[in-house]
């Protein structure tokens, strides 16, 4: 099997657990095992942690397959990606600075549980339909972030058109069964959200609110 083949079934398999753990009847038996105060005060925590040890082992593991370049631009184009790539980051980190680190992360639920107080609650958890800020343009920022910062690169080998193949489709799906969820929660304010506001990509200047 080609490091290209292994690479992209390597971030499918790790798209696949990522979004298994989840699911409800992973965290209804998380909940069982532990108690509600326990799950709902460590199990976002636990979560990323354990995504961030996997997806490091994904990429170390990936570094170390055959590879062959395929692609290399240099000069002000290389510039210009490299400019897009931190405008994703960007975005990225304002994303998760609207919502809180701690929250995002998980920190502040494991503190308040620990303190024996309430977990607080983030996006659905909280009640909120979010269409602010970034959100105002475009669905699914966050996701348009990691798909800019994934593609804008200006040096490409066959690994690394397979990773950022698997990233996107894994987003794609994850933005699909996310909107499953939000339909569930909000009903119709988020039908009508999203018939008003583009997933990905925002409107051209002029256009409707997107």
């Amino acid at each position: 099997m080609t490091g290209f083949a292994i690479t992209f079934l390597a971030v499918a398999a790790y798209g696949a657990v990522h979004s298994l753990l989840l699911t409800e009847p992973v965290r209804r038996a998380v909940r069982a095992a532990v108690g509600e105060a326990a799950y709902r005060g460590s199990f976002r925590l636990g979560y990323n942690a354990l995504a961030a040890v996997l997806l490091v082992l994904l990429i170390a593991g990936i570094a170390r397959l055959p590879d062959r370049e395929i692609l290399r631009l240099g000069g002000p184009v290389a510039w210009l990606l490299w400019g897009v790539r931190l405008a994703g980051l960007g975005l990225i980190g304002h994303c998760v600075r609207r919502v809180g680190y701690g929250r995002f992360l998980g920190w502040d639920h494991f503190r308040a549980w620990r303190r024996g107080e309430e977990p607080p609650g983030t996006g659905m958890e909280a009640g909120d339909l979010v269409v602010e800020g970034p959100y105002r343009y475009v669905r699914h920022p966050m996701y348009a972030a990691g798909l800019v910062v994934v593609w804008a690169d200006p040096v490409w080998t066959a690994n690394r058109l397979a990773f950022a193949l698997a990233v996107s489709a894994y987003l794609w799906i994850g933005a699909w069964h996310e909107e499953r969820r939000l339909v569930e929660a909000f009903g119709e304010a988020y039908r009508r959200y999203r018939r008003e506001t583009p997933a990905f990509l925002p409107r051209w200047p002029g256009g409707r609110r997107g």
